[in-house]
């Protein structure tokens, strides 16, 4: 599917928003992953702002997409994206890392539209794969499941684990999406 012009611009300024208040919510925190938050800005605008089926005022339905954010440290991205989207208040997003408020990782009581708790690099796609098997079982298979894994973390065996489940199982409503940022290197 071709997107107008002004589909672009406005994804390209929802990208930019998702930078501006990752920034701000980790300036304000004094903690926080800058580089992992913002290299998946534009991954995160496209998913929720044109490709996942979500509704932010029905955040549990059952025919939602669902996004597993592996690379958990990137979480002040996912945060101001839903914020953005309306799932949480802008407001909470200051309160991140101060108790009570949203992690330093993803955690999935923390808000409203987080599909899993993450932190150990690597097991984002594995959760992925249940929620995609999950899904087929229950006969939903309209709904989609999308993991963002970084690249350093592709190195993890278990990935490849979950990566060859999905290929054997046929996961056709399992999409990855890797933020190759070309922060980790492999040396050969």
């Amino acid at each position: 599917m071709k997107l107008s012009e002004n589909k672009i611009k406005e994804l390209e300024d929802k990208a930019y928003q998702i930078r501006r208040l990752s920034l701000e919510m980790i300036t304000y925190s004094q903690w926080g992953h800058i580089g992992g938050s913002f290299s998946m800005a534009e991954m995160l605008s496209a998913l929720y702002f044109q490709e996942m089926k979500l509704d932010p005022q029905i955040p549990l339905m059952e025919s939602r997409d669902r996004l597993i954010l592996s690379k958990a440290h990137g979480s002040p991205g996912l945060y101001a994206a839903l914020a953005l989207a309306k799932f949480i208040s802008k407001d909470e997003v200051y309160k991140y890392c101060e108790l009570g408020g949203l992690e330093g990782h993803t955690h999935i009581e923390s808000a409203r539209g987080i599909e899993s708790s993450g932190g150990p690099l690597g097991m984002g796609l594995s959760v992925a794969v249940g929620m995609a098997l999950g899904l087929r079982q229950k006969e939903n298979p309209r709904s989609r499941v999308y993991c963002i894994l970084g690249d350093g973390e592709c190195n993890e065996g278990n990935v490849w684990e979950a990566a060859m489940s999905a290929s054997h199982y046929h996961l056709d409503n399992l999409i990855a999406l890797v933020d190759y940022n070309k922060v980790y290197r492999t040396i050969c």
